[in-house]
């Protein structure tokens, strides 16, 4: 997959599909979090594990339920792939694709913990173009198109740009992982234990909130060993155009939210980043 375009390469009529889809993103995301709020609060949710382990949710089925209908309501000839349903029943006829992860963290939901999202990213012939991070339980909101920068809202407070720290050494950094057990499981615990001999404080904040940390400068680096398009696809617009930057561990296949294990970053921290993990990509 090519790096990002520039936005002179993106034709008027793909800058506006884009525009018209996140402005609808918001509101689409808005209904799913109304279901995930309820769910949260009232703790009446039923849990069970999918094939590879991971825990889903009444409330991860039944948002994505929502999400999916309101998209094919407002935009019938879109692509859209999710963690919950997989791909559409239609291939893209637009050249747009919608990836959405309705919960994502959704471990944290299940134990009470309310740092997690809905993630909705936007493609066009493939390439992350746009994407919104949507936190129901804390009201925050992040977004970005290509070229337009990012957006970061708390509550009704008004929108104030994002931007990544600026923080440039490896041995000042807070770099944020999910846990541990999912290095373990994937094969990688000694880069963990690297990684945190590396950094001066490292933290388990999980998924998609150690995203929008780093998107809005609160900590430097996000490192996952193992990712799919859902959870980094709504991720990479924003971070990129909060300055930022993500590769997998080699360095390679930059802003290419296929890569399975991926370090996001400050951008000035990057390079030390894949040399340190480099060993195990």
């Amino acid at each position: 997959m090519a790096d990002m375009v520039t936005l002179t390469e993106l034709a008027d009529d793909v800058r506006a599909g884009l525009q018209a889809r996140l402005d609808a993103a918001h509101d689409i995301s808005g209904g799913a979090a109304d279901i995930l709020r309820h769910y949260f609060t009232s703790q009446s949710w039923s849990v069970e594990d999918k094939a590879d382990g991971s825990p889903v949710t009444t409330a991860d089925r039944e948002a994505e339920a929502c999400i999916r209908a309101a998209i094919d309501v407002a935009f019938p000839g879109d692509g859209l792939i999710g963690e919950e349903y997989g791909p559409g029943e239609h291939e893209s006829t637009t050249g747009y694709r919608w990836v959405i992860d309705p919960i994502d963290g959704t471990i944290a939901f299940v134990h009470g913990v309310p740092l997690f999202g809905i993630l909705v990213g936007i493609e066009h012939d493939q390439r992350p173009l746009a994407g919104l991070m949507n936190l129901p339980m804390l009201d925050e909101h992040a977004w970005a198109m290509h070229g337009e920068g990012a957006w970061h809202r708390t509550g009704n407070e008004n929108p104030v740009r994002a931007r990544v720290s600026t923080t440039t050494r490896l041995d000042e950094a807070m770099v944020c992982t999910t846990s541990f057990d999912y290095f373990r499981a994937h094969g990688y615990p000694e880069a963990y234990t690297a990684l945190g001999h590396a950094c001066k404080r490292t933290r388990g904040w999980n998924d998609c909130y150690c995203e929008l940390l780093l998107c809005t400068g609160r900590v430097d680096a996000v490192v996952e060993p193992e990712l799919k398009r859902w959870d980094i696809g709504a991720i990479v617009p924003i971070l990129q155009e909060a300055g930022g930057q993500f590769t997998d561990w080699a360095g390679g296949h930059a802003g290419d939210p296929g890569s399975p294990r991926g370090i996001a970053s400050n951008g000035h921290l990057h390079d030390e980043l894949v040399t340190l993990l480099k060993p195990w990509h």
